[in-house]
């Protein structure tokens, strides 16, 4: 009797250590944060990976499905990639060039096609699945009073259930300062924990004890994987590893720890047996022979071995409650700089499924909050300065070949996980992204001079952990309108002038971005030719993804000087003469970029006044694309927008024309363009198609477009994330724009919205803002100055602004723009009278 009472004590001191600590930190998020909106919870375990719950370190990731009597936990390290550099340019391009341009030039789009596959090289490789641990209880059969939850706010995934009359509490979350994954599985009854836990890969591996409760998996990955649409091969042709003597591919190590509180523990060569135990800590650490994206990582790699084990010993020294504060610590004040409440909702008592399955029918301001939080719980989790930027699927993949592989599609894809990485505070998660441009640079300075005898660097439309610069459709298979496609330079550009602009940070404008966005400038330079009238022309030209119909009826994809083409290539060099201004260097050069600037040709308007996609007014064989790559200026550049009136509603008309679209993270597109041009309720009436439940176990693509039950972004039937990313962009854009030169201040805020607050928004120009409207009306703003910049303000009547109690001075630049002085470190309040 004395012992069981001794017992319970115990457990409620381990229960106040370490598990009432993260109900306390929900707490105090809620009481403190107005925009607490962060759980998102279900009543029932996952049924496959579209319904698990992701966490991330940066660097590690897992997939929890929270099953009962067996867990399943899913693990990805973002470095893990089949193949090697290699040689993926492709010399006989440069001999085909001139022929395709004279194709197109002549109006034969057709044979422009054609000759273009000539230049294709390979495909890039795939992102890979590490490893999964399988953990099978013993004695629970069932459960009652289930629920399984992911917090954003503290990124901690908990499962809750019942089972015979013995309550258990499973945690776990990823730690970046610790660089493991961290799991407490306990019971609220003595020696309630029995289970067997196994690791096991989808690729080559091996499994061995090294003590009584530590095993580690040593893997080794194909040298190359072939992509998934290249559907009639068979496996041994897909997936492809070297032999014995070869040692190329990424070799990998996982090790896998357990500590028990009580029973017994005891490991063999592929799994961990803890036996009435009263809790258990998992310590996961893993690392890959990856070395850089220059280097074999089979044959000049690291030894993964000794960075996985450095990382557990370091974590195994420390109890759970020191694993738990170090996270809590580290991620808490990134998630927390900005939050968002958007009103409260109708379901909150409904699990997070159910509340996505009524968005048709009702909006929820809670779960559109969480839904925006989510993308940037995504960047934190998968995009962390000095590691990759997130891919195609952000840290997590269960596939060997995964969807488009899992790779960076750079036409648009990759860029819209982090279009709202600046506005919402999470400037530092941009750096993995903009080093990888850096790198791509690198390798695409080859690509420039051997596919075409150009200077500068160049990229095409997609690219992979060895950064692929070089076109890819292996060799003459691809679809020319994506395979052809060269111009990600000047978008990719434009990430590197963007992150100045919220900065303000010179030393990387010229030491970092210029080298980039010049070598970028170059290359176009050298890729513009004159047409008969002297005017600067892109040939061979595409839109990216999409196909036209000729007057004739016939369907082509290559053409000369797209919308897009134009746009980007205008945009690029706009930056690039800004920073030399900046800079107070290369006149010359930026002389240069003025003159080719002067000879660009306007934008074409179609007969129904709409912006047009080709030069030509064509039809496109797909009217609902996803693509909106001639839209590009309006977002996610800054050249068309209500205060250019004429292209703004050429825009809107084009917009119009596109009806809906063919993928969900197209919906988000579309909709930030329409935030982009001050159409608040088009805005929403386009996003609430990204907002909707797609059916986990789907296997059709047919109008499945929408937000899986664990909220990943669906490409029909299959997850594509950049669209989690996008859709936090369409909220920011809806609250603040400064992409004009000054800031605005609730844009496009949808009527659904009436009343709301946000804290931690960030502009260009290094201010951060929080805003409180009511009735649909500012009723509060506060600005704070990070940069001691002049403040430009656009807005309908001249506002009042406070520093203190003292009235600031401020001036009318332009029509509808105020300015006032600021000082670095001040807040300002301001008062903008309703209209």
């Amino acid at each position: 009797m004395i012992a069981n009472k001794l017992y319970q004590w115990s457990k409620k001191i381990i229960w106040l250590l370490l598990v009432s600590p993260i109900n306390n930190y929900a707490q105090s998020a809620k009481a403190t944060d107005p925009g607490y909106a962060s759980r998102i919870w279900y009543d029932k375990p996952s049924v496959n990976w579209n319904e698990a719950l992701p966490i991330g370190n940066g660097r590690m990731g897992a997939m929890i499905y929270g099953g009962v009597a067996t867990e399943h936990i899913q693990l990805n390290e973002q470095t893990l990639w089949s193949g090697a550099p290699r040689n993926w340019n492709n010399p006989d391009a440069k001999k085909y060039l001139p022929l395709v341009r004279n194709a197109a030039l002549k109006g034969d789009y057709k044979k422009a096609d054609s000759l273009s596959r000539f230049m294709q090289g390979p495909y890039t490789e795939s992102y890979l699945p590490m490893a999964d641990i399988f953990i099978n209880y013993t004695g629970i059969n069932d459960s009652s009073s289930y629920s399984r939850e992911l917090n954003l706010d503290s990124a901690i995934n908990k499962i809750l259930f019942s089972s015979a009359q013995t309550g258990h509490t499973r945690l776990a979350f990823a730690s970046f300062p610790d660089q493991v994954i961290v799991m407490l599985h306990s019971g609220n009854k003595k020696g309630a924990i029995s289970f067997t836990a196994l690791l096991s890969s989808k690729l080559h591996y091996s499994v061995q004890r090294i003590a009584g409760n530590h095993i580690v998996l040593k893997g080794k990955c194909p040298m190359h994987v072939e992509p998934v649409y290249l559907w009639r091969l068979t496996p041994e042709q897909a997936i492809q590893y070297a032999g014995e003597k070869n040692g190329e591919g990424m070799n990998f190590e996982i090790h896998l720890l357990i500590k028990n509180e009580g029973g017994r523990i005891n490991a063999d060569d592929k799994s961990i047996m803890v036996e009435n135990a009263d809790a258990a800590t998992f310590i996961i650490s893993a690392a890959t022979s990856y070395n850089g994206y220059d280097k074999s990582p089979g044959l000049s790699g690291k030894d993964p071995s000794v960075d996985a084990n450095k990382w557990l010993t370091a974590a195994k020294g420390k109890s759970f409650s020191q694993l738990l504060q170090r996270h809590l610590r580290d991620y808490q004040p990134l998630f927390r700089r900005f939050s968002i409440n958007l009103g409260e909702s109708n379901n909150k008592k409904l699990t997070t499924d159910a509340r996505l399955k009524k968005m048709d029918n009702y909006t929820d301001p809670e779960l559109v909050a969480t839904i925006v939080q989510y993308g940037r719980y995504i960047l934190i989790a998968g995009s962390r300065p000095g590691g990759q930027p997130v891919n195609l699927k952000g840290i997590w993949n269960d596939r060997l070949r995964p969807e488009y592989s899992s790779n960076w599609c750079i036409d648009h894809d990759a860029q819209m996980f982090y279009y709202a990485v600046e506005t919402t505070n999470l400037s530092e998660m941009h750096e993995p992204f903009l080093q990888f441009i850096a790198d791509l640079a690198d390798n695409g300075k080859k690509t420039a001079s051997i596919n075409y005898g150009m200077h500068g660097w160049c990229a095409h439309h997609n690219s992979d952990v060895w950064r692929q610069s070089g076109p890819v459709g292996g060799w003459g298979g691809g679809n020319p309108h994506w395979a052809t496609w060269n111009m990600s330079g000047p978008w990719l550009s434009n990430h590197l002038f963007e992150h100045y602009l919220f900065t303000g940070d010179k030393i990387f404008l010229k030491e970092k971005a210029w080298p980039v966005m010049k070598g970028a400038a170059e290359f176009c330079l050298d890729w513009l030719i004159e047409d008969m009238k002297g005017k600067l022309i892109s040939v061979p030209s595409v839109s990216p993804e999409n196909t036209f119909i000729t007057e004739k009826g016939d369907t082509a994809q290559i053409s000369v000087n797209t919308t897009s083409d134009i746009a980007l290539i205008k945009e690029l060099f706009k930056n690039c003469i800004q920073t030399l201004d900046i800079l107070n260097t290369e006149e010359v050069f930026s002389q240069r970029i003025k003159d080719a600037m002067a000879k660009l040709l306007p934008y074409s308007i179609g007969s129904k006044g709409q912006l047009l996609e080709w030069a030509n007014e064509w039809k496109a064989v797909d009217p609902s694309h996803r693509h909106l790559s001639h839209l590009y200026p309006v977002f996610p550049g800054s050249e068309i927008s209500p205060a250019t009136p004429s292209l703004s509603e050429a825009a809107k008309i084009a917009l119009t024309l596109r009806e809906k679209t063919n993928c969900s993270w197209g919906f988000a597109w579309k909709a930030a363009c329409w935030a982009r041009l001050g159409e608040a309720d088009s805005a929403w009436q386009t996003w609430q198609y990204q907002l909707r439940w797609v059916d986990p176990k789907s296997t059709s693509s047919v109008n499945n477009y929408g937000l899986f039950p664990n909220l990943f972004n669906s490409d029909g039937r299959d997850v594509i994330m950049n669209g989690n990313g996008c859709a936090t962009a369409v909220m920011a854009e809806m609250l603040i724009q400064s992409h004009t030169g000054a800031i605005e201040l609730l844009p496009a805020l949808p009527k659904l919205f009436p009343a709301g607050k946000v804290k931690g928004l960030k502009t260009r120009g290094g201010f951060r803002v929080d805003l409180e409207w009511a009735n649909s009306q500012l009723k509060e703003a506060n600005i704070y100055s990070d940069l001691g910049n002049d403040c430009r303000l656009r807005a309908n009547t001249k506002p009042d602004v406070w520093q203190d109690d003292k009235k600031i001075k401020v001036t009318m630049r332009d029509k509808n723009v105020y300015s006032f002085k600021t000082i670095k470190g001040i807040k300002y309040h301001l008062h903008l009278a309703q209209h």
